[in-house]
């Protein structure tokens, strides 16, 4: 992998829609534990605002059920927004309208076979090239405090080894030449946004659902969906508007919720 150049903010804001650039702000680090912790510490940001946290260099970066998301300097993309949504807002279903923009973020950069995972993970041809983990704080008639943090892979060291049964890939596998970090990251921000607007004007996950289904990488196919000890098979039937996953089986389609699920193709 190249040696790591430094981040330039100004170029990011250069990329972004002049109307979102204004509205950023953007706290840039060369280290730190974890995106998603510093985020979690700044002010709440007024809600025409967008608040990021990114970092050349993870070193406690982690994913759902507190599995390690590796990364690597100038070779990843890590970063989190922070949000702030009106008490009560259901985030349930968050995750995969993130996924939703995230997929439009790498199309509109021209990766081809782009998909989804229910309920966080971003395929390109199969493989994982993103996760998601967001965390949230409320506190009586606050306002909610949302960080949604993001792993991107851009590129992979040679002997890289996934921690999890899923192929791992990185950007720069199907996208050449690849972009800047500054290009990726004002694509994605551009839609991420529209994820914020969509849950401050209490349309939520609605308004994605459909392109998710659209994006669904196990659309049709026999899936087992594990939680803990508990198994349940059926076919993918794509998800319904609180962002349960359908699952068509031999007695009838049932609804998992989304939370502490593993999903993988039946071999």
């Amino acid at each position: 992998m190249p040696a790591p150049s430094a981040f330039d903010p100004a170029a990011l804001h250069r990329l972004l829609p002049e109307a979102l650039a204004r509205r950023l702000d953007l706290h840039w680090l060369g280290e730190c534990a974890s995106t998603n912790d510093e985020a979690m510490r700044l002010p709440l940001p007024d809600p025409g605002r967008l608040a990021v946290v990114g970092a050349d260099r993870q070193t406690r970066g982690r994913g759902r059920q507190d599995r390690i998301w590796q990364s690597w300097p100038d070779a990843s993309l890590t970063f989190s927004c922070l949000f702030a949504f009106p008490p009560g807002t259901s985030l349930e279903a968050l995750p995969l309208a993130v996924g939703v923009a995230l997929a439009r973020g790498l199309q509109a950069l021209g990766v081809p076979g782009v998909g989804l995972k229910w309920p966080n993970d971003l395929l390109i041809a199969g493989a994982k090239v993103a996760g998601v983990l967001i965390e949230a704080q409320s506190r009586h008639a606050a306002p909610t405090r949302v960080v949604v943090g993001i792993g991107l892979n851009l590129e992979l060291p040679p002997d890289f080894q996934p921690a999890s049964g899923l192929p791992a890939t990185a950007l720069a596998h199907h996208l050449a030449p690849l972009p800047p970090r500054e290009a990726v990251l004002a694509a994605l921000l551009e839609r991420l946004d529209a994820v914020r607007a969509s849950y401050l004007a209490g349309r939520g996950f609605v308004p994605w659902r459909d392109e998710w289904n659209a994006l669904d990488a196990y659309a049709g196919q026999e899936v087992a969906v594990r939680d803990g000890e508990r198994e349940l098979v059926g076919i993918d039937a794509g998800v319904d508007d609180t962002g349960r996953l359908l699952l068509d089986t031999a007695s009838g389609r049932i609804a998992c919720c989304v939370g502490d699920v593993s999903l993988r193709p039946l071999a």
